[in-house]
């Protein structure tokens, strides 16, 4: 009885996760360059948008960031973003990576010592990313590390939403 109990909680909480379709989630983080700004989610209103969830000790996500970094900088002048939220223990561990893969700090980068995202998206593992219209809804959803193949088809989906 326990496990059907336990069984019909998980489906609930992935069926009210959101979804393709959904309005993002709105946030106000701290800036992980700059631990005295605040970066809020409304500052990117009308612009399309792609939040990646991540953490420095997760294999997936050292992965994908340098596969970001070289798309953020393709698109940077395509209303187009790539924020990126660590939940990593300390803002120290994420700054610490981030500074090796992407030097010039063209990613926006965010602390999210809460863990407020990963709760509201409800994500089932690391990374998680979210492709976001202008709009400010959400157009495709990627849970895992992405590859070479899946940015080219992300890249496909952003000139499609940015006009190119």
């Amino acid at each position: 009885m326990k496990k059907i109990i336990l069984l019909i909680m998980v489906m609930i909480n992935l069926y009210a996760a959101p979804r393709v379709g959904d309005n993002a989630i709105e946030f106000s983080l701290t800036d992980l360059y700059h631990e005295s700004k605040i970066v809020s989610s409304s500052q990117y209103n009308g612009k399309v948008t792609l939040l990646n969830l991540w953490a420095s000790w997760c294999s997936g996500c050292q992965a994908e960031m340098p596969l970001f970094v070289d798309l953020q900088n393709r698109y940077k002048k395509n209303n187009f973003e790539i924020i990126t939220s660590s939940i990593d223990s300390s803002p120290s561990a994420a700054v610490d990576f981030l500074n090796e893969v992407d030097m010039q700090h063209t990613l926006t980068a965010l602390y999210d010592e809460d863990k407020s995202l990963p709760k509201a998206y409800k994500c089932p593992g690391m990374p998680t990313s979210f492709l976001i219209g202008k709009d400010g809804k959400i157009v495709k959803v990627y849970v895992g590390s992405l590859d070479h193949n899946d940015i080219k088809e992300l890249e496909a989906t952003i000139q499609e939403l940015v006009g190119n």
